[in-house]
């Protein structure tokens, strides 16, 4: 009876031993808050990693985990974790796809006192109906870099700031230089869209716009045809179009800040002949800026808290050095007038990011909208395809091609 009572004693102290040790186990486990962002590993790992130092000081019942994904993998990830029901709690995404999640009902919005401290335009991309479904991140815009010793040589002094420019003193300079006048990925992604609404061209709805769209398509045609882009500009990408510039292949390239960065690693010699000036577009038309922003799903685990860590990772601090270590642009006004962001020598990166920031305060192009978006980048890439493909083709079946492309665009957008 004795050790039978023993026996039950200890059976109940160990169960009790065990019990505590689950209590303390579990008293001790941090909640995980989930954050996602796309390829910023390594080159900004500092960055992110500082701001998780930070969040898990003011939330200590918190460790975070940082998940960094393959841009071209993002898109599907992200939507899997939606459709899923355990989506993370903070995403970095692009504004088209977010938009798509937005108007599907997926997203947690923002306040406009969230939104307060960013650029008037950047807010104004991550609006659907009226409301803001996402917050700025960081901004790219692209520049116009340029042979400068050539193209003095050549009896030049004034820079072309828009597409026609360049195209009208296209014929001296490759008679001077014996080089391509641009290189350019004409056909890549969503190049040519970009273009076209630099030049108001994003419905194709009236008139105008119709024969907007054929004088775009009139004048790459005749600069493929007459040898001012190179045959394969409808096939490459936007590195090797840098790579033209680099190996002196071609007088001017418009450039993302990070391919400057490679011009100034694997060609020195011609990064020292030189400059950067405005993104080329039309005479009346705006910048184009590449944005990336955060989201928070909408049921996200910890929505308030993503909101907090949001606030840090678009805070002065996090995106001045965000800059420093990338080149990319600042979203937050007050970053932008941080002493080293406005420091613009002689540098060629310097003055990149410089001529960026002007360019985001005049940003803003209408594009074509989020809808079957990529069908419609397709026709408007097969339309260049088949006209400068064409050696016989006239300026009306050029115009033939435009209204027919124009016919197919308005009813992607309207599906």
């Amino acid at each position: 009876m004795l050790k039978k009572f023993f026996l039950t004693a200890l059976v109940i102290d160990i169960a009790a031993a065990a019990a505590a040790l689950l209590f303390i186990k579990n008293k001790n486990k941090k909640d995980e808050f989930t954050l996602w962002t796309i390829q910023l590993k390594p080159v900004a790992q500092e960055v992110i990693e500082n701001s998780i130092k930070d969040f898990e000081k003011q939330n200590p019942d918190m460790k975070v985990i940082w998940v960094d994904i393959p841009i071209a993998e993002a898109q599907k990830r992200t939507l899997a974790a939606i459709l899923g029901g355990n989506p993370p709690d903070l995403i970095n995404l692009n504004p088209d796809f977010s938009v798509i999640l937005a108007q599907r009902g997926a997203l947690d919005y923002f306040g406009a006192d969230e939104a307060e401290k960013f650029s008037k335009n950047a807010v104004e991309m991550l609006k659907y109906d009226g409301k803001i479904f996402a917050l700025p991140f960081y901004a790219t815009s692209s520049v116009t870099l340029f042979n400068r010793e050539t193209f003095s040589t050549c009896g030049f002094s004034e820079v072309p700031q828009t597409y026609e420019e360049l195209y009208n003193i296209s014929d001296k300079l490759k008679e001077c230089s014996k080089i391509y006048p641009f290189a350019i990925n004409l056909n890549e992604n969503d190049s040519l869209a970009k273009i076209l609404n630099k030049y108001g061209v994003n419905t194709f709805e009236d008139e105008e716009q119709i024969q907007r769209a054929v004088f775009v398509y009139e004048m790459f045609n005749d600069m493929y045809k007459k040898g001012f882009v190179s045959k394969d500009t409808l096939t490459i990408s936007h590195r090797e179009a840098a790579e033209k510039y680099m190996s002196n292949n071609a007088l001017f390239v418009v450039l993302g800040s990070n391919f400057i960065n490679m011009v100034k690693e694997n060609a020195p010699e011609i990064y020292k002949k030189s400059d950067i000036s405005a993104q080329l577009k039309s005479k009346e038309g705006r910048y184009d800026v590449a944005l990336m922003n955060l989201i928070i799903p909408k049921y996200a685990r910890h929505k308030k808290e993503a909101h907090e860590f949001a606030k840090l990772l678009t805070g002065t601090k996090a995106q001045v050095e965000l800059a420093k270590l990338t080149n990319v642009i600042p979203v937050n006004k007050e970053a932008l007038d941080d002493e080293y962001i406005k420091q613009c020598d002689t540098d060629l990166l310097a003055k990149a990011r410089c001529e960026s920031i002007k360019q985001l305060e005049n940003s803003g192009n209408k594009d074509f909208g989020s809808k079957n978006k990529k069908e419609i980048n397709d026709a408007i890439n097969k339309a260049a395809e088949t006209i400068l493909l064409d050696s016989k083709i006239t300026k009306e079946g050029i115009e033939k091609e435009v209204r027919a492309l124009a016919q197919k665009v308005r009813k992607l957008a309207k599906q």
